[in-house]
């Protein structure tokens, strides 16, 4: 949105958002650059404009009309805007412990939306994150690694568990080498 009205702003080269800025002189480089990033945001996150109205439903279940919700998810909607208690929750606890919060029993579907809400952020990030440990890794100075070492760094690089030091140094008899 901000992009769109500095883009705005260079077209029409008006003092106000700048007013002690000089731009003439790169005018059109400023906007050229700007206008590149509207289109650059616009095709990444145009997949997002497909799921937009389920996005809404995970983020705001209480601000959304249930007759814009597929069928399925409508009557546990309805069953959750009715609940004030529930309401309050939304308001004092993050989503995914909100979510998690909610009864098994009376909310099946409304947790497996949020849980697969959920997940299309926490693996893009995992992939992003694989990715440039993968770039730090596999640079030009390091050329000679081969895949199954790259593998192995990666998988090192990307765990979440971490090695049980001195028990693995117990396991060994001796913690030290003979000559």
């Amino acid at each position: 949105m901000e992009l769109h009205l500095f883009e705005i702003f260079l077209e029409g080269c008006g003092g106000s958002a700048f007013p002690k800025a000089d731009l003439s002189a790169k005018k059109e480089k400023y906007a050229s650059v700007i206008t590149s990033l509207v289109t650059e945001f616009n095709q990444r996150f145009q997949d997002f404009s497909v799921i937009e109205k389920q996005i809404k439903l995970f983020s705001t279940p209480f601000l959304v009309d249930a007759e814009e919700v597929e069928e399925s998810l409508q009557l546990e909607l309805i069953e959750m805007q009715c609940d004030d208690s529930l309401k309050s929750q939304h308001q004092l606890l993050s989503l995914p412990d909100f979510y998690q919060s909610l009864d098994h029993a009376k909310f099946p579907l409304m947790r497996r939306h949020a849980k697969r809400m959920m997940s299309l952020f926490g693996s893009t990030y995992i992939c992003e994150q694989t990715f440039s440990l993968l770039n730090q890794n596999k640079s030009r100075l390091r050329s000679r690694m081969t895949d199954s070492h790259l593998c192995e760094v990666l998988r090192v690089s990307t765990t979440k568990l971490s090695p049980d030091i001195p028990a693995i140094l117990q396991s060994k008899g001796q913690h030290h080498c003979s000559h």
